[in-house]
């Protein structure tokens, strides 16, 4: 009888060490579980992922940033290099999904993605700066603005940053702000052709359209072939009904890139209103057989009407731009006229030839 007792008494105490080790074991899983669903708290394989995409994107910066910049107009930015590998379970979302996304031109979907990256990632500016981007190509200005500004609070000195904030507030109707963080820009990189020339855009919009031409002639000074400034600066020109002074930089600027609508278009307008009807012909002509659906198909209707389908041109754009360039690179010590006048006389000459 002791026996089966001792028996009994040595299973009750295996069967409470079982139990014990289980309820051990049940404790752990559930402390792991916990810790791995609120993300650790700086060890173990959460912080190493961070670390290493921290040192990514601080060395891959300004490659992936330079192309990603938006410009006139905007552009599909190139691939970044690949992202070290890391484990899936560490991330909801890579930084090649949510940029790869932007460049595809979905911008909602990156919107989506970065939001995530973002959230995971707080202290990145370049993924401020990429969500930025994102809502701005997607029409959602305020959240453009907001992680601009973002951005531009995580790394003050970031002149990109700066410069895309400024267009934002642009088409947010806020140019007097645009100009604050333009000229940001520009003491942060004085040499910058983005920001003077949202500089000027941001001038322009605010109505000061003699220092807008002012800034454009800086930019040239600096890139005598910047196309969008020499547009930008003749179509203001345009506007004012300065066509003389608006015929070369726009017929530089068609040289420039002779495929732009645009440029042709403006080139078109500015000679004839400077009088030389047959040459605008020939630019809408240009402009048309690009984009048959541009305005500049109508203009080239109503011109033929006006001067005959076989009329000779007066001047041509390749004399004009060349004299325009000779200008800009040999007589830039001349400028002393804020408002943008470059050797008038020559143009005069250009007339009478």
């Amino acid at each position: 009888m002791k026996k089966k007792t001792a028996d009994r008494g040595t299973v009750g105490v295996d069967r409470s060490e079982r139990v014990l080790r289980w309820l051990a074991m049940g404790l752990a899983m559930a402390c792991f579980v916990a810790a791995a669903a609120c993300g650790g708290d700086g060890g173990g394989a959460e912080s190493a992922d961070a670390r290493t995409i921290d040192t990514w994107v601080a060395a891959q910066d300004e490659g992936w940033r330079e192309a990603s910049v938006i410009e006139e107009p905007s552009v599909t930015p190139e691939a970044p290099p690949d992202p070290p590998s890391v484990p899936e379970e560490t991330r909801a979302v890579s930084w090649e999904d949510a940029e790869g996304a932007y460049q595809a031109g979905s911008y909602g979907e990156a919107i989506d993605l970065f939001s995530v990256y973002v959230e995971e990632h707080p202290e990145h500016p370049w993924a401020h700066y990429m969500l930025g981007l994102s809502g701005w190509r997607a029409g959602h200005l305020d959240i453009a603005e907001s992680h601009l500004l973002k951005s531009i609070e995580l790394d003050p000195h970031d002149v990109k940053s700066k410069v895309n904030l400024a267009r934002v507030l642009i088409e947010a109707g806020r140019p007097g702000e645009a100009i604050e963080q333009a000229a940001l820009a520009e003491e942060l990189d004085p040499a910058s052709i983005q920001a003077k020339r949202v500089h000027a855009r941001a001038l322009a919009e605010s109505g000061d359209h003699d220092g807008a031409l002012a800034r454009y002639e800086d930019v040239l000074w600096i890139d005598p072939d910047d196309g969008w400034s020499l547009n930008n600066m003749g179509y203001l020109l345009v506007q004012k009904g300065r066509y003389d002074e608006a015929i070369g930089p726009l017929a530089l600027a068609a040289q420039v890139d002779s495929t732009n609508v645009t440029f042709l278009n403006n080139f078109g307008s500015a000679l004839e209103g400077a009088g030389f009807p047959v040459a605008a012909l020939g630019a809408f002509r240009s402009a048309a057989a690009i984009d048959a659906g541009s305005r500049a198909a109508e203009s080239a209707t109503r011109l033929e009407a006006r001067v005959g389908a076989e009329a000779v041109p007066e001047v041509t754009r390749s004399e004009l731009a060349q004299a325009y360039r000779e200008e800009l690179i040999v007589g830039s010590s001349a400028r002393s006229d804020s408002a943008g006048r470059w050797f008038p006389s020559e143009r005069e000459a250009w007339r009478e030839n």
